[in-house]
């Protein structure tokens, strides 16, 4: 264990020892270039106080190299209206190819006629791409994101640099373990330290696939005109539903009746002996 500490160390005091030395030889070079930068700055200074004016001229900035150099992943969404889904889907299929793309996922319902595409071409044709398949149809909804994602590209950068030597000096460290703990110990760490350097590099990969091919997912439907019914129905149709619903009637009343029909004797016999009750019954004298 001492050893491998003090290997750890002496890695650690070569690699300042290193950048001490670069930059102690890089200092010459530096005030030489100074020196330089300030020998031809003095006749611009000397001109520019002939001209007359001491105001200093601003730089300018170009925004498009400035926009070239950042990491943008582009993403669009449409929805087209057509004529016919198979054969649009083809002239898709011909516009991504055409611009050096391809088609990343493609679903077609028939029934529905509708179908689901996902593009996926370099970035800087995007635009082309989207306003070419925007002629193959009339456009419902469109939509376009742009995510920058340079911060993110340039600390996964800096993180597989500094992987990368930590690997190479625990490499150097494993031709000068000892025993088997100090061996073991110190495959470990390099283990560890190449699968992070791994899970970088796959993700260095997905950002660049994500910069380098924009991604557009277009929705595809027919706007079908309406057409009559094949199993709309006819007069025979009403005709037979008529005589259907005019039996069904019937039954139904037949059936209330046959309900009704046992409690209509003894009710008729309570109203008859009710009304002859009446009639017996002496009339009253009238009042004086």
């Amino acid at each position: 264990m001492p050893v491998v500490l003090l290997a750890f160390a002496a890695a650690a005091g070569c690699t300042d020892q290193d950048g001490g030395d670069s930059e102690a030889s890089g200092s010459p070079s530096g005030v030489g270039d100074e020196s330089r930068d300030e020998a031809s700055a003095e006749p611009t200074a000397e001109s520019d106080g002939a001209g007359g004016g001491d105001a200093a001229v601003p730089l300018a900035v170009d925004t498009v190299a400035v926009a070239r150099a950042r990491d943008v992943v582009r993403t669009g969404t449409m929805e087209l209206t057509v004529e016919d889904v198979d054969a649009t889907t083809t002239d898709v299929r011909g516009v991504a190819s055409d611009a050096g793309g391809f088609v990343a996922d493609e679903q077609v319902r028939a029934r529905d006629d509708e179908a689901d595409l996902t593009v996926r071409v370099p970035a800087d044709r995007f635009d082309g791409v989207r306003g070419a398949i925007a002629e193959l149809g009339d456009v419902a909804e469109q939509n376009v994101e742009a995510r920058d994602v340079t911060a993110e590209v340039v600390d996964v950068e800096s993180r597989i640099a500094s992987l990368r030597a930590s690997v190479v000096r625990v490499r150097g460290l494993l031709s000068q373990s000892g025993d088997v703990a100090q061996l073991a110990l110190v495959e470990g760490e390099l283990a560890r330290r190449e699968a992070e350097m791994e899970a970088l590099l796959g993700q260095q990969r997905v950002l660049r696939d994500q910069v380098d091919l924009a991604t557009l997912t277009i929705h595809m439907s027919e706007d079908a005109a309406p057409s009559p019914r094949d199993d709309a129905p006819g007069f025979v149709d009403g005709l037979r539903r008529g005589w259907v619903a005019a039996v069904d009637g019937g039954r139904i009343a037949l059936a209330v009746v046959g309900f009704v029909l046992p409690f209509a004797g003894p009710l008729a016999l309570v109203a008859l002996g009710v009304r002859r009750w009446q009639h017996r019954r002496p009339a009253t004298a009238p009042a004086d």
